[in-house]
């Protein structure tokens, strides 16, 4: 796939003499992250919602131009380019959207790195083959050829019973849904949960927006790698902080904590460049931090009794 068949075409551009206010506002009402730059109409630069101060940036914006806060150096891509490209491409250079030009510079779409995760990620989701199992014992003789000899029947000696082997059935697997939202205490239970719905997540950003698309994407993470151990599980609490603000670099902190029954609390905190690395990773390592401290429990000796 290449980044013609993902990218925006409707781009929303500001001129580099407006307000840097006014370019947040735009940026607010039309729920983008970046925006390009045009000096009658020449591409000149692109500013993001880090480059204006995010929410908490009103002294940043105050008295100032988008010119005075965009970045000249422009980092763009043909629509031609693949997504493995754009997505090393943005990982080398650190930034979180590619504009798409045409052979003569003109701009006609842009991609963010949200978009390109996503369609990767999608890449790797496989529908199971199953390989149809072949019977251990022949079929039986057709007994309507003629010539086909009569089935020899074996009876059990009197006074024992025959015993089949039978295997045990599996459990049915329960189905790992999104984790919930917020859930009122009435509906908390604290064990023989049935589903991942039943855990209460609850996610909070600091110095940073997360739109309704981002916390649906870290519940169904969250259910998919922790639903295997929802009778264990009481609540889960994700925190996203951006560490550095406007300056950039590996500041994306991912931090959750599961609070588990009748055992301590679980937590794993790491950082990236780019927002859904970071969540991935703290993921996958609380994943593994949960399974340990569920097995050590387990593993536990019984303490003798006194005499």
């Amino acid at each position: 796939m290449r980044l013609q068949d993902i990218m925006r075409t409707d781009v929303v551009t500001v001129e580099a003499t407006q307000s840097a206010s006014n370019a947040w506002t735009r940026m607010r009402q039309q729920r983008i992250r970046h925006l390009p730059v045009t000096d009658n109409g020449q591409l000149v630069g692109i500013v993001s919602e880090r480059d204006l101060g995010g929410p908490r940036g009103q002294a940043t914006r105050r008295g100032r131009t988008v010119g005075d806060l965009m970045t000249t150096r422009v980092v763009s891509a043909s629509p031609k380019t693949t997504l493995r490209q754009a997505a090393n491409l943005m990982r080398s250079r650190q930034i979180g959207s590619l504009l798409v030009t045409d052979e003569n510079d003109q701009l006609v779409g842009i991609v963010t790195a949200t978009d390109v995760l996503d369609e990767l990620g999608r890449g790797f989701v496989r529908p199971a083959v199953m390989a149809e199992r072949r019977p251990l014992r022949s079929p039986p003789p057709d007994r309507t050829k003629p010539g086909a000899k009569a089935p020899v029947l074996r009876r059990a000696p009197a006074g024992k019973k025959k015993v089949g082997r039978t295997r045990p059935r599996k459990p049915e697997s329960k189905t790992r849904a999104a984790m919930a939202s917020q859930l009122p205490k009435v509906s908390k239970v604290a064990r023989d949960r049935t589903s991942t719905a039943q855990i209460p997540t609850y996610i909070r950003a600091v110095g940073k927006e997360l739109g309704e698309d981002e916390r649906t994407y870290i519940r169904w993470k969250l259910g998919t790698k922790l639903g295997k151990f929802v009778k264990s599980i009481e609540r889960v609490s994700v925190r996203i902080e951006d560490v550095n603000g406007p300056k950039g670099g590996i500041d994306q902190a991912c931090r959750i904590k599961v609070v588990l029954s009748n055992l301590p609390s679980v937590l794993f905190e790491t950082q990236d460049a780019f927002l859904h690395a970071a969540v991935d990773q703290a993921i996958s390592g609380i994943e593994r931090n949960v399974r340990r401290a569920l097995q050590r429990h387990r593993t536990k000796p019984l303490h003798k009794k006194a005499a």
